[in-house]
């Protein structure tokens, strides 16, 4: 009976040991299957919180833009006379928004994603800011079309049939919805500054590391705009001599 007795208590040591070694084997795994979608998570909300930040300076970019053209214009509007001497300032304050849609659409279109971020509420506002995003594109374009017209003609006459201020108490009213959407995206997620800049710097040492972007303006375009200059300089000294 001693012998029984050590024997089903050798059995019972083995049975535990496989069961922990089981219980351990697969709670590990999902122990790291658990921190890993947690850090994907992480990524996915500060490479949205990142785009927004980034959507937001260019806006208001174009937003101070917007501004200083009303404002050389209401100048103008009190001087008439000082058109010419302000003229060429309007040229820098042509506004242009320019983004990728790449995070937008991962973001917007793919069920995992929004599974994986797991807060409906941060994929709703995050969903209305790219809904005012392209709103606020939208009247950037609409004063970029009229902007264009006024230069066509760049006279003191074109520049009092062009009306700006519906586009700027747009671009206000949008850009003010914008910031106020993406504050409340950064307190559901308990996205801090000092995250957003770290992400911000491994995504410049990736840039970095992937080797600098070619500067065309040094290296291309002088090689077709230098000859066409010349052609272009002999061309009307010919016409001269004529």
């Amino acid at each position: 009976m001693k012998k029984i007795h050590i024997g089903w208590k050798g059995l019972l040591q083995t049975i535990f040991a496989t069961t922990f070694s089981i219980v351990l084997t697969f709670g590990t795994a999902s122990v790291i299957e658990r921190h890993k979608q947690a850090k994907e998570k992480r990524q996915i909300v500060l490479m949205t919180m990142y785009d927004l930040n980034n959507s937001l300076n260019q806006a208001r970019h174009c937003d101070s833009l917007i501004q200083e053209f009303v404002e050389i214009q209401t100048r103008i509007f009190e001087n008439p006379d000082a058109f010419e001497d302000f003229g060429m300032d309007f040229v820098r304050c042509l506004p242009s928004i320019n983004y990728t849609e790449t995070i937008e659409n991962i973001f917007s279109s793919n069920i995992e994603t929004i599974h994986t971020i797991s807060n409906v509420y941060f994929v709703e506002k995050a969903s209305e800011f790219y809904q005012l995003r392209k709103k606020y594109t939208d009247n950037i374009e609409e004063f970029g079309k009229t902007f264009d017209t006024f230069l066509l003609s760049f006279s003191y006459e074109s520049l009092t049939a062009f009306d700006p201020c519906h586009n700027l108490v747009m671009s206000v009213f949008l850009l003010s919805k914008m910031e106020h959407l993406y504050l409340q995206c950064k307190q559901i997620m308990n996205v801090t500054d000092k995250e957003l800049e770290t992400f911000y710097q491994v995504r410049q040492q990736i840039e970095a590391a992937s080797g600098d972007l070619e500067n065309v303006w040094k290296t291309k375009l002088p090689q077709l705009m230098d000859p066409w200059k010349e052609a272009l300089k002999k061309s009307q000294e010919n016409s001269t001599q004529k």
